[in-house]
């Protein structure tokens, strides 16, 4: 390419160093054609050159030396306000720069960068990318190169410079000069885009991109692995998400769209199998300059996870999670709908209260896993007598409720009763062990018995316990007077909890006889109330109060140390008693510190251990045969007597009798009262005693009350007898008396 005559002789008559850097230009742009930069560079350059061409031109041919200095001017002027940054650097230091390029890099001026190092306006992990690309330039290796990188402007912040450039003469030495351009806003975007790329691949929302037509234009792999159409089977289609019936197009979601700008909610969805599914579909719309709407965008998520915990929740809400049947929230709202159609129709219902006799054992003994399955299998019993309308629930523990309808004279309340007892008396598979376990229910009909859902169910639990107070494994139906009987109830259970505090306990004694010589041979502590409003409570009122609420050990420890500071007092008025009996409950046995108890007892009173000795039951010993002959040990060695109250009564073997420290066996009442008209009563009495004496314990006999009883036990072998015959439980004061008559015959 060759410049024109009259171009040729204006350049000539430049200076050399501006005719340089008009050819640099020119060169920069040819170089710049290639295919690979972009246009808006080679344009800016090309306009430099059409510049640079301009005031070579319009200078005059025959121009003065004042025509040159203005095309000088002029050429300057143009290069200081071009809009991109020219620059050239010598010696790794700036030699010149326009304003473009001042500005680009935070100075005031051009002239504050000249003799600028380079690295110095450089981002430190770019330094070595310049000055790789300056050497290359330099020696020849490459005409031109162009590359990106991070500039420092004056202020210290960071800009991205896109800069292309190639070798060229500064004042008669090798430079290397270039063109800059600030693209910080584009690598801003490019990171931008990249980065939403990236957010919309990995995202695990669904999302969909769709024209004004919402017809597919994009889709994410989370839409493929959601609804299972790839990228290419979904583009072009309508969008059912924003469709519905007959895939006409959801007018009222694009209203809200078109409205505000954005919509969500819950939809259904079919999958690429066919499965519906629930998903949460959140939409907005992209506008472009005009705000006409160009695309919509919506992100989806699967909810059927979600729908199924809320589902869960819901039920977990109202039903128990081990049996599944309602728990006392959703029973309690369940029977409240239910009497509410009763009231309307007029029909009678029944409301029955099941509790599981000796569950507490079973969960103390096996083990809250074998409890918690013994409830599964007793739940699935209950279901099995249940018609379809029944409804059933747990209430927490071992207690369930059943609602029925009752109509009058209809007896289903009854029959339903019986056949649960049926079914809860077979015994339980549990753990590969087999146990037994019964049921209490208590029945409460509407409207006779309550107007609600509470009422009904309070009087459904008090008419349950009248079934315990009868033997347990039975059912009794709510009656009027139950409830005042209850409330007496709860007002001796108040007034109990304040009796021990108040010292309104008392120990009555009641005297045991030698049958052989009359003489006293030993007391049994026998507690009493003295309540301030209705006199002297008896044990029977209020023991079992004691063992429910749990007062029964404090109870029983006062009557221990009571006792033993009696039993000291008669020891130094020289009152020989024998020895003093105390009932030991299951509580006290099993509560842990029963052995730190009676040690308090004696050391506080003096009393010799060698004069107590402890009744315990064959049922409190059972409960855990190897830890209660660990206690028992330990009790008999510190010095007191064992003796097992009410035998036969319980569940003791010949075989497990014998590992136990006894020193004495007590015949249960109930033995003696048949005595002498009862063969079976006779049979057992006379075993028990012979059995006894084999094993060298002595035998006592209590509620000996004829003098017939008295006789047959003496002449069986009976060593001591108790009883109304021989005397009446008394105050300490009156039995001191009875130490000073002459034995009893």
């Amino acid at each position: 390419m060759e410049f024109p005559a009259h171009l040729t002789q204006r350049m000539q008559r430049l200076p050399r160093r501006r005719v340089a850097l008009v050819l640099a230009l020119f060169a920069a742009v040819i170089t710049l054609a290639a295919p690979h930069v972009p246009t808006w560079l080679v344009m800016v350059l090309a306009v430099a050159i059409a510049g640079a061409v301009w005031v070579v031109v319009t200078t005059p041919a025959l121009s003065s030396d004042a025509a040159l200095r203005e095309s000088e001017r002029k050429f300057r002027n143009f290069v200081e306000q071009s809009l991109v940054g020219l620059y050239v650097v010598q010696d790794g230091k700036i030699a010149y720069a326009n304003n473009k390029t001042a500005e680009l890099l935070g100075f005031d001026s051009p002239a504050q960068l000249l003799g600028t190092p380079v690295a110095s306006l450089t981002h430190p992990d770019d330094v070595g990318i310049l000055e790789e690309n300056h050497r290359r330039r330099l020696t020849g290796e490459v005409r031109s190169i162009r590359y990106t990188y991070r500039a420092i402007r004056r202020d210290g912040r960071v800009v991205w410079a896109d800069v292309h450039g190639s070798r060229c003469e500064y004042e008669g030495r090798p430079a290397v000069m270039g063109v800059a351009l600030d693209v910080s806003q584009q690598v801003a975007f490019e990171h931008q885009s990249r980065l939403a790329n990236r957010v919309f691949d990995s995202a695990s929302e669904g999302i969909v991109i769709t024209d004004a037509e919402c017809r597919i234009e994009a889709v994410n792999p989370a839409f493929t692995r959601i609804t299972g159409y790839t990228a290419q089977e979904a583009m072009g289609k309508l969008s059912r998400m924003m469709t519905g019936a007959g895939a006409e197009l959801n007018q009222d979601m694009l209203s809200n769209l078109a409205n505000s700008g954005h919509w969500q909610g819950e939809m259904r969805d079919r999958r690429k199998n066919g499965d519906w599914y629930p998903a949460w579909l959140s939409i907005s719309t992209v506008r472009d300059a005009e705000r006409n709407i160009t695309n919509y965008v919506g992100v989806f998520t699967d909810n059927t996870r979600r729908k199924e915990d809320e589902t869960r929740l819901q039920f977990l809400a109202s039903h128990d999670s081990l049996t599944g049947m309602w728990n006392r929230s959703g029973m309690m709202n369940k029977f409240s709908l239910e009497i509410e159609r009763a009231r309307t129709s007029g029909r009678q219902l029944a409301l029955l209260f099941i509790d599981l006799d000796r569950f507490k054992t079973v969960n103390d003994t096996l083990g809250h896993l074998a409890g918690d399955q013994l409830l599964v299998a007793a739940a699935g019993r209950m279901r099995a007598q249940l018609k379809p309308n029944d409804i059933a629930a747990r209430l927490g523990g071992d207690e369930f409720t059943v609602l029925l309808d009752d109509p009058l004279s209809s007896g289903a309340a009854a029959d339903l009763a019986e056949r649960l007892l049926a079914a809860m008396g077979q015994p339980f598979a549990i753990g590969g062990q087999e146990m037994f376990v019964t049921a209490s229910i208590g029945i409460a009909c509407y409207p006779a018995d309550g107007h609600d859902a509470a009422t009904l169910l309070k009087n459904a639990d008090v008419a349950m316990y009248r079934a315990k107070q009868r033997g347990k494994n039975t059912f009794q139906f709510f009656t009027s007077d139950m409830n005042t009987q209850a409330f007496e109830q709860l007002l001796l259970e108040n007034s109990l909890r304040r009796a021990l505090d108040r010292g309104e306990f008392e120990l009555h004694y009641q005297p045991q006889f030698s049958a052989t010589t009359g003489a006293v041979a030993g007391v049994e502590a026998l507690i009493r109330w003295r309540h301030p409003e209705l006199g002297l409570v008896l044990p029977g009122t209020f023991i079992s109060l004691a063992e429910q609420n749990g007062l029964i050990v404090p109870i029983g420890a006062w009557v221990l140390r009571e006792a033993c500071r009696q039993g000291k007092e008669w020891l130094d008025a020289g009152v020989d008693f024998g020895h003093i009996a105390v009932n030991l409950s299951a509580k006290q046995f099993s509560s842990g510190d029963l052995l730190d108890t009676i040690r308090a007892a004696v050391d506080g009173s003096g009393m010799p251990a060698s004069r107590l000795e402890f009744e315990i039951t064959e049922s409190t010993i059972m409960q855990n045969p190897a830890e209660a002959v660990v206690m028992l040990d330990r009790i008999r060695a510190m010095g007191a007597a064992l003796s097992i109250d009410d035998f036969g009564t319980g569940y003791s073997s010949l075989v497990s009798l014998k590992q136990y420290p006894l020193d004495s066996l007590k015949i249960d009442r109930g033995f003696v009262k048949g005595i002498p008209g009862d063969a079976d009563d006779i049979a057992i009495t006379e075993a028990i005693i012979a059995i006894a004496n084999k094993m060298g314990l002595k035998v006592v006999a209590e509620g000996v009350e004829t003098r017939e009883q008295a006789d047959f036990l003496r002449g069986a072998g009976c060593g001591v007898l108790q009883g109304f015959l021989l005397g009446r439980p008394m105050p300490a004061a009156d039995l001191v008396r009875l130490f000073e008559a002459p034995a009893v015959a």
